[in-house]
């Protein structure tokens, strides 16, 4: 799916969910959250990509995994729910140690994506009442703090340079 087509399905899924339409929504989600992830990876590539076009992607990759995630929810596909969000998170704290000049100028949209899916997957956690969910979360609050030391020690890194 072309980027112009994944954009539309973003733009429709929000209306249908508003709607409160969360079947179709949540096909529309599916095939964004299928073909968003290569788009954003061919955006980290691409030179021509400008900060606000990034950030624009990055944003509704959050968005839309947190939008989905509320829909597995209420369909009781809690692991679904977890995974998505997880796999989201994940993708974006990857992306944002890239040495890219198109990540510095949009690190402060990154970090608050990640940290946005931290935080639902914190309520997400809690919200469960289980004792294994609050170990998954603490797994990746580790994962967490891993990240932010290895951008803490990047940006030490390029500061000696």
């Amino acid at each position: 799916m072309d980027l112009q087509q994944c954009w539309t399905n973003y733009l429709k899924a929000e209306q249908l969910l508003e709607q409160g339409h969360w079947p179709e929504a949540h096909n529309l989600y599916d095939q964004v959250l299928t073909h968003l992830p290569s788009h954003i990876h061919n955006a980290v590539k691409d030179e021509q990509t400008k900060p606000c076009q990034f950030g624009c992607l990055l944003r509704s990759l959050r968005d839309s995994a947190i939008s989905q995630s509320e829909i597995l929810n209420k369909m009781g596909q809690y692991q679904s729910a977890f995974d998505l969000l997880n796999q989201s998170y994940g993708l974006l704290q990857f992306i944002s140690i890239e040495p890219t000049e198109l990540i510095e100028a949009t690190h402060s949209i990154l970090d608050k994506s990640c940290n946005d899916l931290l935080s639902h997957m914190g309520a997400f956690c809690s919200a469960q009442r289980n004792a294994q969910w609050m170990l998954e979360f603490e797994h990746v609050q580790k994962a967490h703090h891993h990240f932010s030391s290895l951008k803490s020690y990047g940006n030490n890194l390029e500061s000696f340079h």
